[in-house]
């Protein structure tokens, strides 16, 4: 009989709501995840925010970062400020993402693109692991008993 290879991180995958059984699901439509102007938090124009919103960073402190640049490097700081508030496009009041899943999805695979190849690559694993309990199953003498004993019921 074929072993079986654990993945430690994937104990529960027979579960019907777990990684594996969700794993061969389409995945997230088109990138949602763009650089926009926030004007819902915005101070001035909404770049700060919006480019917080974008890294998932906290944007105060973004602002406290772009005040200290600018007192070192005047006026340059405040000409991309401005630059950037008339090139970003203002952030759509819709929701951008059908599902947390598909924002956290979007927003890894923008900022961490090599993370979002291991989450795939695990879901790989995971599939591929379901394939091979299927042989097992298929392959197994229970399996041909199991259907010799429907067929006979059938009368076939």
């Amino acid at each position: 009989m074929r072993e079986k290879h654990h993945h430690h991180h994937h104990h529960h995958w027979r579960e019907r709501d777990s990684y594996a059984y969700r794993a061969g699901a389409p995945g997230p439509g088109p990138n949602r995840h763009r650089l926009y102007k926030d004007k819902g938090r915005a101070m001035i124009a909404g770049v700060c925010a919006g480019i917080a919103d974008y890294y998932g960073w906290r944007p105060e402190g973004l602002r406290v970062g772009l005040v200290i640049l600018t007192l070192f490097t005047f006026p340059l700081p405040i000409i991309a400020y401005f630059i950037a508030a008339m090139v970003m496009k203002r952030k759509s009041a819709a929701p951008a993402y059908r599902s947390p899943e598909e924002e956290r999805f979007w927003r890894t695979f923008s900022t961490r693109p090599a993370a979002t190849f291991s989450e795939l690559k695990h879901r790989f694993r995971a599939i591929d692991t379901r394939l091979a309990d299927l042989e097992s199953a298929v392959l197994s003498d229970e399996y041909g008993l199991r259907k010799a004993f429907k067929d006979l019921e059938r009368g076939a």
